[in-house]
């Protein structure tokens, strides 16, 4: 049976690669930096198509890229060298995506992080 954890998020990771990161399709309980986590957004799923025999669904995803925050312009040079090889991994057509987030600083356990958050969108069918 088709699984959006196969499907979708499996598949967005092996987009990404190429990425000079570590990629999580999911999160993590700690992060190695450079990282790129594939998240859940919010509206999760937009319903499309809900019948006996086809499901579709609009999912929307936060990708968020993290780069070790050294309090520097070489972080913001990082994370935008990162952002803009996760646009060109994600650059096919099936992808829809919208827009980066302003870079904030983000503490994990003891370490800070600079992120940015991307926003996409991909359709999702199922048969029965």
């Amino acid at each position: 049976m088709p699984s959006i954890s196969e499907d979708i998020r499996g598949v967005i990771k092996t987009a990404l690669a190429n990425v000079s990161a570590n990629v999580y399709d999911h999160t993590p309980e700690a992060v190695q930096v450079p990282a790129v986590v594939i998240v859940p957004s919010s509206p999760y799923m937009e319903l499309e198509v809900l019948g006996k025999v086809t499901t579709r669904v609009k999912l929307n995803y936060t990708i968020t890229a993290a780069v070790a925050y050294l309090s520097n312009p070489a972080s913001l040079d990082n994370l935008e060298k990162l952002v803009l090889s996760i646009l060109g991994a994600l650059s096919s057509s099936k992808y829809e995506l919208s827009t980066v987030s302003q870079p904030a600083v983000t503490q994990v356990g003891t370490v800070n992080l600079l992120v940015a958050d991307i926003s996409l969108s991909v359709r999702y069918e199922q048969t029965a």
